[in-house]
């Protein structure tokens, strides 16, 4: 059963998914749903300290990919307290799983395999 700070997390994530994401939103929506000291580690990648390294890094990952690689559903969702953990599948198959803090409605510590 998810508390309804887990269901709102929840929903920002497929927020920061389906809208920041996929629309390239880097300064607007995909901003406001990280805190400004966001610490990332995306699986075989330095972390990134702040959202302005996330954002370049994120950029840098599209950059190669050619286009956004657009996540269409999250499959598989679910939370305790802060914590969420998301798999997100991608329209060409390939699946994404997020692992993320929240503070204060906004993600301050997220963990990324592609």
């Amino acid at each position: 059963m998810h508390t309804e700070t887990v269901t709102r997390n929840l929903d920002k994530m497929d927020d920061l998914d389906f809208s920041a994401w996929n629309g390239a939103d880097w300064t607007g929506l995909f901003s406001q749903l990280h805190t400004n000291d966001v610490l990332v580690e995306v699986h075989g990648y330095p972390p990134t300290h702040g959202i302005g390294e996330h954002i370049e890094h994120m950029k840098k990952i599209v950059h190669v990919a050619g286009e956004v690689p657009q996540i269409k559903t999250h499959p598989i969702k679910f939370g305790e307290g802060d914590w969420t953990c998301a798999v997100g599948e991608f329209e060409v198959g390939s699946r994404m799983v997020t692992v993320a803090k929240w503070v204060d409605g906004a993600i301050a510590e997220e963990y990324i395999w592609m």
